[in-house]
């Protein structure tokens, strides 16, 4: 028995369509479901294998996105950087910080980190054999 991997992120958001909209049409996620109906109201996207459900939830004590940063693998980050630009999500170019990677970050409406990487060699990524994440 063991883990196998990330299938899916659960976000507590302050607005469903506000977060729906920055995933699906900012960052090109598919979107599953929209049950703005539902209590709470809830959204289900996916990119690649990866899952994500967005619920909305009213803001909490504490600030959201709080020590919680996504990390998602993209083919080439200066195309995606692109893409994100063309798509009107501000974003800062591309950088290096020698930690294996070449990436995009940004914060999504709730304050969720995100950093889009490109990996300079597989093995140096999650999972991989190299680097800072072993």
């Amino acid at each position: 028995m063991g883990i196998k991997g990330l299938d899916l992120l659960f976000l507590e958001v302050e607005s469903l369509e506000e977060s729906l909209a920055f995933y699906a049409e900012g960052l090109g996620f598919e979107v599953l479901a929209h049950a703005p109906e539902a209590e709470p109201p809830m959204a289900t996207l996916r990119a690649g294998r990866l899952r994500l459900m967005l619920a909305q939830v009213p803001l909490a004590m504490a600030r959201r996105g709080r020590g919680v940063h996504l990390f998602l693998t993209v083919e080439d980050v200066e195309d995606f950087h692109a893409f994100l630009r063309t798509g009107g999500v501000e974003a800062a170019p591309p950088a290096d910080e020698g930690w294996g990677g070449r990436f995009v970050t940004l914060e999504d409406p709730n304050r969720y980190r995100l950093f889009f990487v490109e990996w300079h060699d597989e093995a140096a990524g999650p999972g991989g054999t190299l680097g800072l994440w072993n």
